[in-house]
């Protein structure tokens, strides 16, 4: 099996050199190019074709926003962005570059302890490996107008930004005991009018590697008016869900927070899990956010007892949705919700980064339905026009 090519671009030496270092400690991983800076790795990039390229955030010349834009627009490479440090300018630029086209982001490993040494240089290994292989696809929005010359814009760090480069601040059948629906129409025909009582009454959103982006697409479709919570499990790297919450909510029409204890969810609220805790929604309604005990759960957020608890409260009168994502987290939480009456949507594997977590869903028979990206928000507008009394499926159920 031939090796992993990967190129950094690091304004660090240091870093670069510990990034080499731990990449090339697993075999199957060949470093073959380090950059300096976002332009240099455009000049590279031809010679060295790498299968991934690890990508810094801020660095002279040319930053790590302006090089993934025009990566994905020119040369279309599998991007992990790997930053220095959690601070909000940080977090939010690595979140704008995922929009851009970069796969997921992680922090740099940290010298705090030898454990916590291990996991970062094991966590950097693993998403080197499994994005490497990702078919990418062109960004057209970053596509540089006349000649594709590179940009010779000077991006300056953030005064405040410390640079220590060790900082560490297909669709299934319904079962036969859930009554077969009427077929809706397609997505996007109704207009965005709810009913004062809609008969869906909360949403779960399950996503991992690429889900970001596939989050924002499918937020931004969603109205103002939307009648319902939507509760999120987004796998990323621990310190970076806040960002994600302060990204989304200047992107979307919706209000976006983070998941508290206690707290009771309104409306049209998006609500995100925690960092390290694990979202349910109790009996009363309110939310819960718990440490999980369950040595088998590798994921904590995991999306499993999310969507369990949801079953439990609503019932058919919620819905599940489980997006892009490597493995199976979602799949079995959207069973139980599929056999509680609820409706159940999977993405396809043509809009899914990475086809794991929604392909669980999809064979294992817990979606309903399997759709493209584009069509989830379409559809989710569609089952919240539904009036609770003109729902006649599900009549009798509660």
């Amino acid at each position: 099996m031939a090796a992993i090519k990967v190129l950094i671009v690091e304004d660090s030496i240091l870093v670069a050199d510990v990034l080499k270092d731990t990449l090339e400690s697993d075999k199957r991983v060949r470093v073959v190019g380090v950059a300096a800076n976002g332009q240099q790795a455009i000049e590279m990039l031809p010679a060295l074709a790498p299968d991934l390229v690890t990508m810094d955030v801020w660095m002279p010349i040319m930053d790590g926003f302006e090089t993934v834009e025009w990566i994905m627009a020119n040369r279309p490479t599998p991007i992990l962005v790997i930053t220095s440090s959690k601070l909000k300018e940080d977090v939010q630029l690595s979140l704008r570059m995922l929009a851009a086209g970069a796969l997921d982001v992680i922090e740099k490993p940290i010298l705090s302890n030898e454990n916590q040494w291990k996991r970062s240089q094991a966590e950097l290994i693993s998403k080197v490996r499994l994005l490497s292989s990702v078919k990418v696809i062109t960004h057209v929005r970053g596509k540089l107008s006349g000649k594709p010359e590179i940009p010779a814009k000077v991006s300056p760090k953030p005064a405040d930004t410390p640079r220590s480069p060790w900082q560490n601040p297909a669709q299934s059948a319904l079962p036969s005991s859930v009554p077969a629906r009427p077929p809706l129409p397609a997505p996007g025909q109704l207009a965005h009018f709810f009913p004062t009582q809609p008969y869906f009454r909360a949403i779960a959103i399950a996503s991992s590697t690429g889900g970001p982006t596939a989050l924002l697409h499918l937020l931004q479709k969603l109205p103002a008016n939307f009648p319902c919570p939507i509760f999120v499990v987004q796998h990323i790297s621990m310190g970076f869900t806040q960002g994600l919450v302060d990204w989304l909510q200047r992107e979307v029409k919706l209000k976006v927070k983070m998941g508290q204890h206690n707290q009771l969810p309104e409306p049209g609220e998006i609500v995100i899990a925690p960092d390290g805790l694990n979202m349910l929604l109790a009996a009363n309604h309110r939310i819960l956010t718990l440490p999980d005990n369950d040595r088998a759960n590798i994921l904590c957020p995991n999306a499993d007892s999310l969507m369990f608890s949801l079953a439990g409260v609503y019932g058919s009168r919620a819905v599940g949705i489980v997006l892009t994502g490597m493995g199976s987290d979602g799949a079995k939480g959207l069973k139980s919700m599929h056999e509680a009456g609820g409706y159940t949507i999977a993405q396809d594997e043509a809009s899914s980064l990475i086809y794991g977590m929604p392909k669980v869903a999809a064979e294992t028979g817990a979606a309903r339905e399997v759709l493209p990206l584009e069509a989830i928000a379409g559809r989710l507008i569609e089952l919240l026009q539904q009036p609770e009394t003109l729902d006649a499926w599900s009549r009798g159920k509660d």
